[in-house]
């Protein structure tokens, strides 16, 4: 096993959790991502940043574990206020995943997450 902690994320340990874990058998495991930076600040009050930053995140830590976007097969995000939100986040969504095959999304509109600046929070499946 390997704990995936790449230089500009914030350090997880620190809060008892790991951003991601590589099994001995390759098995990528990745704790949800949101939009702060490695110094814990929020990349901005809208989606639109927010999602830059969370798929900024996810991109580190894939490159950290060996693999890119490519290799994504499921995303479920966690959107605060969907119906407000829903376009401005499929617009850097399709920035994000531009080539065939997309990987599965499922998208849940949820009332607040842990702090009440997070406008979405993803977890990605490899």
């Amino acid at each position: 096993m390997r704990i995936i902690d790449p230089d500009g994320l914030i350090d997880t340990q620190q809060m008892h959790y790991s951003q991601a874990i590589v099994e001995d058998d390759g098995t990528l495991y990745m704790s949800g991502q949101v939009g702060w930076d490695e110094q814990f600040e929020i990349a901005g009050d809208d989606i639109t940043s927010q999602a830059r930053q969370v798929y900024e995140n996810v991109e580190l830590l894939l490159e950290e574990a060996g693999r890119d976007l490519e290799d994504v097969r499921k995303v479920t995000s966690y959107l605060v206020d969907a119906p407000a939100n829903l376009e401005d986040y499929l617009e850097v969504w399709e920035d994000v995943f531009e080539t065939k095959p997309f990987p599965c999304h499922t998208i849940l509109g949820v009332e607040s997450l842990a702090l009440e600046e997070f406008l979405l929070e993803v977890e990605v499946e490899l």
